[in-house]
């Protein structure tokens, strides 16, 4: 899935990239690549928990990036996971169009939830607005769209990002604050948090539209020489709305966290 996902996207941006000479954000590096080891719920509102080790990544040339999941904050960008492209960017907006693989959902490991039907792998889009309030605050609107229509719905963020003061001692390095919302679609809604009629084990539920979670939590980055960097996060989480009253729930509240090692190009 990966590799259509990114020459899809690269097809669809040929034509505006290939006018243009690549440039180097200020203070920010060309590729970065690590491992990070991470836990958290093993999916929305459970108590069982996991743990795995993952990859992180990311390249940019130019107003064009391919990252995954915490990749884009180590080359000195706030962005999202996925190949995104820059349609304007200066003090005081930005607006990006993407691409990412969202990988669905398969519980067949989690034996509490096995039952509940799979929903299949797609391709979202995103645009996202961002708004820079100051140099160290962004507000940051995002809609992100199912595009090969395989019931993953539509999904809507609000986020606020904020660095914060360096600070010193054992916990010396880059701080980062971020607060979220998400709000998803009525066919989002049924996909993930809806339980169809006739399972044995959860009473059928069929959501609307309305909000999924909000979330806050705090980044860290610390250079460990000329080009190795520790980073580090950890977020609380709360379920919202249609997805808070799904049967399956057992807990609304949950926390995350992660630490890694990467090498900046």
């Amino acid at each position: 899935m990966h590799k259509p996902t990114y020459s899809l996207f690269l097809m669809l941006l040929a034509g505006p990239l290939a006018a243009q000479e690549p440039a180097l954000i200020p203070g920010a590096r060309l590729a970065v690549l690590g491992l990070r080891v991470a836990d958290g719920p093993v999916y929305f509102g459970q108590r069982e928990r996991g743990q795995g080790l993952r990859p992180v990544l990311a390249v940019r040339w130019g107003r064009f990036q391919i990252s995954n999941s915490g990749g884009s904050s180590l080359l000195g960008e706030r962005g999202s996971a996925g190949a995104t492209t820059d349609l304007l960017d200066d003090e005081d907006w930005r607006l990006t169009l993407g691409l990412r693989l969202d990988r669905g959902r398969d519980l067949g490991g989690t034996l509490r939830l096995q039952n509940l039907p799979e929903v299949r792998a797609t391709l979202r889009g995103r645009m996202a607005l961002t708004w820079h309030q100051t140099p160290e605050r962004d507000w940051t609107l995002a809609l992100n769209p199912d595009l090969l229509g395989r019931d993953g719905g539509l999904l809507a963020q609000l986020g606020w990002n904020e660095r914060l003061p360096s600070w010193s001692g054992p916990v010396a390095g880059e701080w980062t604050a971020f607060a979220q919302v998400v709000a998803g679609s009525r066919r989002y809604q049924q996909s993930y948090f809806g339980v169809p009629a006739g399972l044995p084990s959860f009473a059928p539920y069929v959501p609307g539209a309305g909000l999924r979670n909000a979330s806050v939590g705090l980044g860290w980055q610390r250079p460990a020489g000329r080009h190795w960097v520790l980073f580090g996060g950890a977020a609380l989480s709360r379920l919202l709305g249609p997805a808070a009253e799904a049967p399956f729930v057992e807990l609304r509240s949950d926390w995350s966290a992660n630490l890694g090692l990467a090498y900046r190009f």
